[in-house]
């Protein structure tokens, strides 16, 4: 293995480097948390596939910078926490 290829492994399994390109520009939709319905499950953390759910303390919230609106994490809270709601762009 060249010195080249060792380097870029360690980048990929660095974890603060994971997140570096944000990617959710392109969705249409995105998940809202009723925090007062929020069990703090973490049902919505466990599924998400992007890895884009944070814990704010008493409940869940997306990141928004990664978020893809898939809906996956309203269609597996167990207390209907999350919804999703069209994506608001301003002009400019």
């Amino acid at each position: 293995m060249r010195l080249e290829d060792k380097e870029c492994l360690q980048v990929w399994a660095d974890s603060k480097e994971l997140f570096t390109i944000a990617s959710g520009d392109w969705r249409a939709v995105r998940p809202m948390v009723k925090v007062s319905k929020c069990c703090h499950c973490g049902t919505c953390y466990l599924f998400c596939p992007t890895g884009s759910i944070r814990d704010a303390g008493k409940y869940f919230e997306a990141d928004l910078s990664y978020c893809k609106g898939c809906g996956i994490c309203a269609r597996e809270c167990p207390v209907s926490a999350i919804t999703m709601v069209a994506e608001v762009r301003s002009e400019g």
